[in-house]
């Protein structure tokens, strides 16, 4: 018959690689194991204070990029018309060799009329570019067009009885741009053309 007299200790059986029965076995932290004054989520009153905090930075983000996207809009309008007002401007008419600056800033004004009503045209300078605001022409305010435009040998664009072959034309085209200071304030975006005319 064994002998069951003898049974060993709980420090004997931890010496001998067994469990304590007083211990139970670790539980790792997971989802709802957390310690005590810590929930698995945040309060509201946290989430409100992050997204006030991230509101601000988000409404310039969103700003930034309207005013980017209208200021390129512009800058494409005032560059098709500064294209077509030179083109127009070096073609040959029925009576003489180039319509003019006057009609060249019908076209001009038709060109931008969903942009501004305020265009200042034509600046007509006596160089080739470049032109430099202040001395040749005056910078434009917030929703102003300035148009000005080198003739070359022509001194208005209309040309002479006697062809004037490779008379160089340049139209350049400022437009005010008021971007809320968020891009710096007043920004001047330019369209330029340059044609070579055969009159």
């Amino acid at each position: 018959m064994p002998d069951r007299s003898f049974i060993p200790s709980p420090t004997a059986r931890l010496a001998c690689g067994g469990s304590s029965p007083q211990s139970p076995p670790a539980r790792p932290f997971g989802r709802g194991h957390l310690p005590a004054g810590r929930g698995g989520q945040g309060s509201p009153g946290q989430a409100l204070v992050e997204f006030a905090i991230a509101l601000p930075v988000l409404i310039l983000l969103v700003a930034g990029v309207l005013m980017l996207g209208r200021g390129y809009a512009l800058a494409t309008a005032a560059s098709d018309a500064a294209r077509d007002g030179a083109r127009y401007v070096a073609g040959k008419t029925s009576t003489t060799n180039g319509p003019g600056l006057p009609a060249m800033c019908n076209l001009i004004t038709a060109d931008l009329a969903g942009v501004t009503s305020s265009i200042n045209c034509p600046v007509q300078v006596g160089h080739a570019p470049p032109f430099v605001a202040g001395t040749d022409y005056t910078k434009p305010t917030s929703g102003q067009a300035v148009v000005v435009v080198y003739c070359g040998t022509s001194a208005n664009c209309t040309g002479t009885v006697s062809t004037l072959y490779q008379s160089e034309v340049d139209v350049y085209v400022y437009y005010g741009f008021n971007d809320l200071n968020l891009l710096g304030g007043l920004v001047t975006l330019t369209g330029s053309s340059k044609v070579t005319t055969s009159w």
